[in-house]
């Protein structure tokens, strides 16, 4: 009978790959089909153990989004409203083209009913970032709109002739200065 040429250790990295691996390959699974599985419960706690949720939304098989645009309206009373760009730092104008980090921010903060925190704290640093500009007063309204374009099934592009349909969600219009924190000073604008 022929042993093992593998040591204790090497044996152990095999096993904890195997697991690994296993892990990578149940994470590819649409998570409905996933959470039907017997070994879901292990598997949920071993990626919050390891801290690496997978969405593997590059298997979908249309893409279900076509465009998505996204600005902050910031309106003073008295003046038009102006456009501004969403990225921080600067407000740079956003595209779902330039970064696939901004349109996975996108994603999976502004439309995650569950990330609110994280809407908020963005919000707080657009206002900062509005008022350091110094086009605004802190009396000025900021709304960001958010304008995702869904695109439509064959049988709804054939029967409406349309690729796809916009469903605009806003959020706001906020005071600028109930945004900003307290302890950031806002600057007088010119």
């Amino acid at each position: 009978m022929r042993t093992s040429s593998l040591t204790r250790r090497e044996k152990w990295i095999v096993a904890l790959a195997t697991v690994h691996l296993l892990f990578l390959l149940l994470g590819m699974l649409p998570v409905p089909w996933r959470d039907k599985i017997a070994l879901s419960p292990a598997f949920n706690a071993y990626e919050r153990l390891t801290r690496c949720h997978q969405e593997w939304n590059m298997f979908e098989t249309i893409p279900n989004m076509n465009r998505l645009e996204a600005r902050l309206v910031v309106q003073e009373e008295g003046r038009r409203a102006r456009e501004e760009g969403v990225v921080l730092p600067g407000l740079r104008r956003f595209s779902q083209h330039d970064q696939v980090r901004l349109n996975n921010w996108m994603m999976s903060v502004i439309f995650n009913a569950t990330r609110g925190v994280f809407r908020e704290a963005y919000m707080h640093r657009a206002a900062e970032a509005l008022l350091r500009s110094g086009r605004y007063t802190p009396r000025a309204k900021v709304t960001l709109e958010v304008i995702p374009a869904y695109t439509r099934s064959l049988v709804g592009v054939r029967s409406l002739k349309e690729i796809a349909v916009e469903k605009p969600s806003v959020l706001g219009p906020f005071e600028l200065k109930a945004l900003v924190s307290k302890n950031t000073p806002a600057p007088s604008n010119p």
